[in-house]
């Protein structure tokens, strides 16, 4: 339970999209300003990471395959967290979908410079059994490429983080999703993330905006991703926000993939 209180610690402190509430089984739930994917289609990259607690197994974190058996997530989601009680499940929509996919977290590599709140929240999972890729559940997103990303990009995030902008206990049952949420918005340059009171982001971050909509608690580490001319690309990982999700003045706060690149290629090549 040592771990599990850390994880609550460090939500509470740093204001990180870890989910640490059990998911319900209501449906129509969303991340902020978002709306379920449709039952007859899945985020084949995207992954619940969840944690073996002594009332079952608890979604907290998001994640993306690279590898069969690599998993990009956000540091925070694993720092001072015990792996052997952690694993991932993919090619689900709802986290209650028995055709599930689930793998052992073997290790968690977080990066050196790590410092919460400050840089380089990037971290690579190794996980076994590897995942066998199918056509439509399961397959790899795109994270190689050094390009910077700039202002006004359109973005999308999915995720199960909370849907309301703050936690309301009484609410809770009602609040966390079981079916993938999904939304869009548009980057904003890293200076008017700073004038916006993000003040310590720096280029090893992006930052994104919109009206009453954004990453919530329970989205951290999931894939902020674009579409490019060669197909759907991940420029971002959930890394932090204020307490108060979703306010249009309030930008998230994404792990920059680009600066990145090569110590990803170097994980998944160990």
């Amino acid at each position: 339970m040592y771990a599990l209180a850390r994880l609550l610690f460090i939500t509470a402190l740093s204001m990180a999209r870890s989910n640490t509430s059990e998911p319900s089984s209501e449906e129509n739930k969303r991340i902020v300003g978002g709306s379920d994917v449709p039952e007859n289609e899945h985020i084949p990259y995207q992954v619940s990471m969840q944690y073996k607690t002594d009332e079952g197994l608890r979604h907290f974190c998001g994640g993306s395959i690279i590898t069969p058996n690599r998993i990009l997530t956000a540091a925070h989601c694993c720092d001072g967290l015990n792996t052997t009680r952690m694993s991932v499940l993919a090619g689900v929509r709802n986290l209650d979908d028995r055709h599930g996919v689930r793998s052992k977290v073997l290790s968690c590599t977080i990066h050196p410079d790590y410092k919460i709140l400050v840089t380089s929240d990037i971290a690579v999972l190794s996980i076994d059994p590897p995942l066998k890729y199918s056509k439509f559940r399961i397959a790899p997103i795109s994270v190689e490429g050094k390009e910077f990303v700039g202002d006004n990009v359109p973005v999308t995030l999915t995720g199960w983080g909370r849907r309301l902008p703050i936690s309301i206990p009484l609410l809770d049952i009602l609040n966390y999703p079981n079916s993938l949420q999904r939304m869009s918005y548009h980057t904003i340059s890293n200076k008017q993330c700073r004038e916006s009171g993000m003040e310590k982001v720096t280029d090893t971050e992006i930052c994104a905006r919109g009206i009453f909509r954004g990453s919530c608690s329970g989205d951290s580490g999931g894939p902020l991703v674009t579409r490019t001319s060669k197909g759907v690309h991940q420029v971002g990982i959930v890394s932090y926000g204020l307490s108060i999700c979703g306010l249009s003045i309030t930008p998230d706060v994404y792990t920059r993939v680009s600066t990145f690149s090569d110590w990803i290629q170097s994980e998944i090549t160990k």
